[in-house]
């Protein structure tokens, strides 16, 4: 039997602080640091390992539905009506690997917000501002409970832990 991805990581991360990282020269401060952050990183994905796909659909179907929103109702110039036709016709293709699926529509939904702020109608860009800024603020919510780990964010007490934010649909 060919061993999980999760059992290798897991022996890569015994193998790095039972070993490796012990015989390393302590004068060598700069490889110490990097090798701790490997460490780090590796213990990382391993918890995120079981999750990865379930917050990978998380973001693109987040993506996806605010993406339906803004193009509905177009209104304005040539730029944004084309922006928007573009998005609409990247929603059309729903692939099944989200996380491409997700950088697909991000980037529709980019040329969208640009576009509208040359020539769409008032009433639609702010409607666009809107939905794009609210998205925004998911989205960066997610993130920072996906990397809640690394131990930088500013208010991890706020944020629920992994599996609670994957259990959970799109907010």
């Amino acid at each position: 039997m060919t061993p999980s991805i999760e059992v290798r990581l897991t022996s890569v991360l015994h193998g790095l602080r039972d070993v490796v990282i012990p015989a390393i020269d302590p004068a060598e401060a700069l490889a110490i640091e990097q090798s701790s952050l490997i460490l780090a990183q590796l213990d990382m994905l391993v918890k995120q390992l079981p999750y990865a796909e379930r917050y990978h659909w998380l973001c693109r179907d987040d993506a996806r539905a605010t993406a339906a929103a803004i193009v509905a109702g177009a209104a304005g110039g040539p730029q944004s009506r084309a922006a928007a036709a573009g998005l609409a016709d990247m929603l059309a293709n729903d692939g099944d690997d989200p996380h491409a699926d997700y950088l697909v529509i991000a980037e529709g939904i980019a040329a969208l917000t640009a576009a509208a702020a040359e020539d769409a109608d008032a009433p639609w860009r702010a409607r666009i501002d809107s939905a794009v800024l609210d998205f925004a603020c998911r989205q960066n919510r997610r993130e920072r409970v996906w990397f809640k780990d690394a131990g930088f964010d500013p208010d991890p007490a706020e944020l629920p832990d992994l599996p609670t934010m994957c259990a959970s649909p799109p907010a």
